[in-house]
């Protein structure tokens, strides 16, 4: 049975009655995301996550930064079984686009360290190691060679993995070790406006590591804002500078990484391909 499919059933018995699929919004073999009409005309996302890992983080985070004010979707339902499905409140508003205002990313900024500020129990490392430089490393080693299978010139992935080694190498200590979204892509992010973030979405990948990986990820393809994000996160001076030193080493990586799961997933990779060896190039 097909994800999609499997959603619709578990829905019926989770809310009690037949649901409207509105649209699909993601669809693998891994996670099927739907926006639903509930059987009493509320919209809502339903996702379908193989990994119960996934979406356990997915649910502590959401629970815990609700707790602390953060505007996450409200969890509505979940059924735990294999695989796991979670039913979510739908938010309005509209993407983080990169034409929107400097206030809109300097909110977004705000609204990205509070999250970081939320204690989550029993969350995940990131890349699953404990360790920054563990996590890194695992990073590297597991989506590297997929991006060379995809395509992705080996000397690409060999610059961007001894990026990573200088900057581990560099550190004098641990960077500042937060809940990180995992996955802050700025169509992640939905505003009222452009001063309110009413959203931070799919969080499946929410995880502790270096608060600097999510400032890379939300503007890896808008560089020019990073100091409205960094100024409405109200980054001091040493994060400032740590986030200037390992943002084209995250960005790398992380672009690098994208090929790597774009192909195993069955999509073209191949602009993919052109932004990770421009951004691996950056950082020679």
């Amino acid at each position: 049975m097909e994800l999609r499919e499997v959603v619709v059933e578990r829905l019926t018995t989770l809310v009690g009655g037949p649901v409207r699929v509105m649209n699909t919004l993601v669809e693998h073999d891994e996670r099927c995301v739907l926006e639903v009409e509930l059987p009493d005309g509320r919209p809502a996302v339903a996702k379908c996550v193989v990994d119960p890992d996934r979406a356990d983080a997915e649910a502590l985070t959401l629970h815990a930064a609700a707790g602390a004010g953060v505007p996450v979707p409200r969890l509505m339902a979940r059924d735990r079984g294999s695989p796991t499905v979670l039913v979510l409140e739908r938010v309005g508003g509209d993407w983080l686009a990169p034409d929107r205002p400097a206030t809109a990313w300097s909110a977004t900024g705000a609204t990205v360290r509070r999250l970081h500020g939320v204690a989550v129990p029993g969350l995940p490392a990131f890349a699953g190691r404990d360790g920054w430089a563990a996590g890194i490393a695992e990073l590297a080693d597991h989506w590297g060679p997929r991006a060379r299978a995809a395509g992705l010139d080996r000397r690409v992935v060999d610059a961007g993995r001894s990026a990573a080694d200088r900057l581990v190498r560099s550190g004098s200590a641990e960077p500042r070790i937060v809940t990180l979204h995992g996955d802050c892509v700025p169509v992640h992010v939905r505003l009222d406006g452009d001063e309110r973030v009413v959203g931070l979405l799919d969080l499946g990948d929410a995880c502790r590591g270096d608060a600097a990986w999510d400032l890379a990820v939300l503007t890896m393809r808008s560089p020019e804002r990073l100091p409205a994000v960094l100024d409405g996160y109200g980054a001091d001076p040493e994060l400032r500078a740590w986030t200037t030193r390992a943002w084209p080493v995250y960005r790398a990586l992380r672009l690098v990484a994208e090929v790597g799961w774009l192909a195993d997933h069955g999509f073209d990779p191949g602009e993919g391909i052109r932004e990770a060896t421009a951004a691996a190039r950056a950082t020679l």
